[in-house]
């Protein structure tokens, strides 16, 4: 890992969530949208590189673009700005000029960033490797971005004090409890419109834009269905998948507010970050999942049905994914709890479709659908510390699966909850089977296999 020190921003298609259920409703499918997305992160991501040779594009996470400029604070606002009035007149041409994006709800963008120390973090698993970084920068730039309003861009105290005058008079002080935890109480936020006209216009390319927009017909983006175990290296920019699963998000609770704002912990915080991620991410490859991606301090998770097949003339049964996504949740909590931290994990169940974007060589996972927005919602309303919340289709998925685990969830709000990790549950399938094998005098002391 390496320590760095410069500006993180996230920026954020605030209403992808509503453009994709409407697509999904209307069409049964998400094509336009994520062809829509991959357009617009990719002109961004053009744009920046050439523009700024410190600028970073850490990932997509679903319908954020996080970047980040190594440099002082003045000149990597001004990278950072330059691209964000950039990504904001982007968006307008998608909008109004691409044809193939009429039928879409227009997207609409928001920004946050903040400055500070950080740690850069390549996590590495065989062939697999993902860029994160850690520190308090990255979750404060995370959190403004979440504060900020639709075509808005939101930033820290210290960086609208480096502002000069006829930029902070584009800014205003906005009071909000919920920074506490970061260690402020307020953040300034300014109108894109307003922030454009600051610093004038960008050169945007249309006819490169355009001609990206083209270069992939809207009929040769294939979402196959899923035959068999999936494969993220299966997928490209033209062939996705679609995908009957459980997406699961799995968010160490209350973790940002342990980081330093000045930084004084950031390399013990940073290592104790990476042992969490190394955790969280063995569970989920090591018990039938496929690791998303990292999210910060959050895992995305996939767990899915593979249909009967026959191959080779073998007959292959139905594989179901209820109970393998609930036992991995149930580990999960398990694996940090032991480190002293708590998560809370979210699942759901339906249809999904999983994509790559952007320009870094398909390196972005992404996965669309009404049901990751469930699965989102759940882990992050729902599922307090060493909790597990699931939708309701979900549990009918599991009861059908294994009544047995079903009976841990219990129903509160709409959702179905369990505080249950799996040592307590493997203890209470232990005890269960020793009190039906000693009724009917057929105890095996050596039974002992985990479920």
């Amino acid at each position: 890992m390496e320590r760095l020190e410069g500006i993180h921003f996230y920026i954020d298609v605030k209403n992808l969530n509503e453009v994709v259920a409407d697509e999904e409703e209307r069409t049964g499918g998400v094509k336009h949208a994520v062809h829509a997305l991959d357009t617009l992160f990719t002109s961004i991501e053009r744009y920046g590189k050439r523009g700024h040779r410190n600028l970073v594009v850490e990932k997509i996470t679903g319908s954020r673009l996080h970047l980040y400029v190594v440099d002082g604070l003045v000149p990597a606002f001004d990278a950072a700005a330059d691209v964000i009035a950039y990504a904001y007149q982007a968006c307008g041409y998608l909008n109004a000029q691409i044809y193939k994006y009429r039928l879409l709800k227009d997207l609409v963008i928001r920004a946050g960033a903040a400055y500070g120390e950080f740690y850069d973090f390549t996590f590495t698993s065989g062939d697999y490797t993902e860029l994160t970084t850690i520190g308090y920068v990255a979750n404060t730039s995370a959190k403004l971005q979440t504060l900020s309003g639709a075509s808005s861009l939101s930033v820290t105290e210290g960086v609208y004090s480096s502002l000069g005058e006829t930029l902070r008079g584009s800014f205003s002080r906005i009071e909000d409890d919920s920074l506490e935890k970061y260690g402020q109480d307020c953040y300034y936020s300014a109108r894109l419109a307003d922030l454009c006209r600051s610093l004038g216009p960008r050169d945007l390319n249309e006819k490169e834009v355009r001609d990206y927009a083209n270069s992939l017909n809207l009929e040769d983006l294939r979402f196959d269905e899923v035959r068999r175990k999936m494969s993220f290296d299966d997928i490209t920019r033209t062939n996705g998948k679609r995908i009957e699963g459980v997406p699961l998000f799995a968010d160490v609770r209350d973790f940002t507010s342990k980081f330093d704002e000045d930084d004084i912990n950031l390399d013990e915080m940073s290592e104790r970050t990476r042992r969490i991620l190394e955790a969280l991410y063995s569970v989920t490859t090591g018990h039938g999942g496929l690791h998303v991606q990292f999210q910060g301090d959050r895992e995305f998770a996939l767990f899915h049905n593979v249909p009967m097949r026959t191959d080779a003339g073998v007959r292959h049964p139905e594989e179901r994914c209820f109970k393998a996504a609930v036992l991995a949740a149930m580990r999960m909590i398990d694996a940090v709890r032991g480190m002293g931290v708590h998560i809370g994990v979210g699942g759901a169940f339906g249809t999904m479709y999983a994509a790559k974007i952007g320009t870094r060589g398909e390196k972005d996972r992404i996965l669309l659908g009404e049901t990751v927005i469930e699965a989102d919602l759940m882990e992050d309303r729902h599922a307090k510390e060493d909790e597990i919340a699931i939708t309701r289709a979900a549990y009918e998925g599991l009861c059908a699966e294994d009544p047995d685990l079903a009976e841990q969830f219990t129903y509160r709000g709409g959702h179905y909850v369990t505080h249950v990790g799996f040592d307590e549950y493997r203890r209470k399938v232990e005890s269960r089977s020793l009190y039906v094998n000693t009724r009917s005098n057929n105890y095996n002391g050596a039974w002992g296999t985990r479920p």
